[in-house]
């Protein structure tokens, strides 16, 4: 099976039908993980689905999942699953949560598609030839300065004391420099956003292998963006985060460094 298109349309179908059918579990029977954070039976229920669905597909490759961790085939091809993406957003209610799910080839992304239901959108991107939300071809905002900049930032329930209060020395560094700092905590439809030019900018301070933003990274460089860790370097496996519409990403490093 050939990662095109088409192939996004068909990946498209199996997950919404899965999610669909997520509803029927009464008691989504929340599970205390790392420190205060929570998984659920849909995140299991999605997670354990997809994931048949790419070993029936591909079942040489490898896979990461944010639940079951690394399933090892030793490929060069390695998909990232997040079943829900802001599980606790979902657990309470709150309609910012999503699915991401991603592959890659010798650690380089090479597709990804990100669904948002509550927007009834899905995103998607093949890397050279664009990302796309729906059918609507993505660009990142034309906005050049920092002062009229919306940057988003991660702060969850699992962090350590270190890197809260890593955290908390970004947002003083950024307050006063933009018009908007965001704490949504769905790192794929805030990677979404930027992508399309909603916002300006997402970053973190935790060095991650990146599950949940591995298809997002996509769009974002598919639309013109730029990536670089938090001191403007290329980011490592494991790494800091910088993701921005490009135009501003310097000044940010000026003022975070």
């Amino acid at each position: 099976m050939d990662i095109d298109f088409e192939f996004a349309k068909k990946l498209k179908e199996k997950v919404l039908k899965i999610y669909e059918e997520s509803k029927n579990i009464k008691d989504i029977a929340i599970k205390n993980k790392e420190k205060n954070d929570i998984v659920t039976a849909v995140d299991v229920f999605m997670e354990n689905e997809i994931i048949k669905i790419i070993k029936e597909w591909f079942p040489e490759h490898s896979i990461y999942s944010e639940e079951c961790g690394e399933l090892s085939n030793n490929s060069e091809y390695e998909w990232f699953i997040d079943p829900i993406d802001g599980t606790i957003n979902f657990a309470a209610g709150i309609p910012l949560f999503s699915t991401s799910i991603a592959l890659k080839k010798n650690d380089e992304t090479i597709f990804g598609i990100v669904f948002d239901y509550n927007q009834n959108d899905v995103y998607y991107a093949i890397k050279g030839q664009g990302a796309f939300c729906n059918e609507n071809k993505l660009n990142v905002s034309d906005n050049e300065k920092l002062s009229d900049g919306i940057i988003s930032f991660c702060l969850t329930s699992h962090y350590s004391d270190k890197h809260i209060k890593d955290v908390l020395k970004v947002e003083e560094k950024l307050a006063s420099k933009v018009r908007r700092l965001r704490l949504v905590v769905s790192g794929a439809i805030e990677l979404c956003w930027c992508a399309s030019g909603k916002i300006d900018g997402v970053l973190n301070v935790k060095p991650s292998i990146g599950v949940s933003s591995a298809a997002g990274k996509l769009f974002v460089q598919e639309a013109g963006g730029k990536i670089t860790n938090l001191l403007g370097n290329k980011r490592e496996k494991i790494d800091t985060m910088l993701v921005t519409n490009g135009k501003i990403h310097d000044e940010i490093l000026k003022v975070l460094n």
